[in-house]
């Protein structure tokens, strides 16, 4: 009887070890979650002449888009972010109708660094699995960009002007790409993730579109001020 009851005892002491070991790490995530900063809310001016009467820039004169985020910026946006790279792509520009009557426009205008990729491991993953990326979709006079957007930008208005751009479309609402104009530029921001966020309890999307995409957008703009 007495073997019985200190056997009962071993296999309760087990069960609740096993119980507390569990609680841990339900209720402590912390280490493998991912923090997220702010965007500087300046940076150094970009390279973009004053374009009015509906003067549009051609895409081999466009400024190089890992100036408009860069590497700085995404240290400071993932602050837990480890082995960050940067590689620069070239884009060609949007066969938008009206910028078809400038004569600088043509068809085959390409920007040889019109879009930044960023790939970096966050807390709890194993790999490099975060992507981020800027790409710039036109630079022209701001009220073409504002023409064309209105037009032909589809999706869902995100809160407008409060990352700092004139205004953001999502495709649909839980879209982790947004496409802004600012000024005289019209670009999008992307990208996407396994990592989980402080407080939230996985991976979803739309941690990403409201911590992350918004920095995205403000450290772009920060050049445009």
């Amino acid at each position: 009887m007495k073997k019985k009851r200190i056997g009962q005892f071993t296999l309760f002491g087990v069960l609740v070890a096993s119980a507390s070991v569990l609680t841990t790490l339900l209720i402590s995530p912390a280490a493998e979650e991912t923090s997220v900063g702010k965007a500087p809310s300046r940076g150094t001016a970009a390279n973009v002449p004053t374009l009015k009467d509906g003067k549009i820039l051609p895409a081999d004169e466009w400024p190089d888009a890992c100036s408009l985020v860069t590497q700085e910026d995404i240290a400071a946006i993932l602050p837990d972010a480890e082995e960050i790279q940067q590689a620069g792509r070239p884009v060609a520009a949007l066969p938008i109708k009206d910028f078809r009557a400038d004569s600088s426009w043509k068809e085959s205008n390409r920007a040889p660094y019109g879009e930044c990729d960023y790939v970096m491991r966050l807390p709890g993953e194993t790999y490099s699995a975060t992507q981020a990326w800027v790409r710039i979709d036109a630079v022209a006079d701001p009220k073409l960009i504002a023409d064309y957007f209105e037009r032909g930008a589809p999706g869902t208005n995100s809160s407008e002007g409060t990352d700092g751009a004139d205004k953001c479309v999502m495709a649909f609402a839980i879209d982790q790409n947004w496409t802004c104009r600012k000024g005289p530029l019209l670009f999008t921001v992307g990208g996407q993730t396994t990592a989980t966020f402080e407080g939230m309890p996985d991976a979803a999307p739309f941690d990403w579109r409201d911590k992350v995409t918004p920095e995205l957008v403000r450290a772009v703009t920060a050049k445009f001020t």
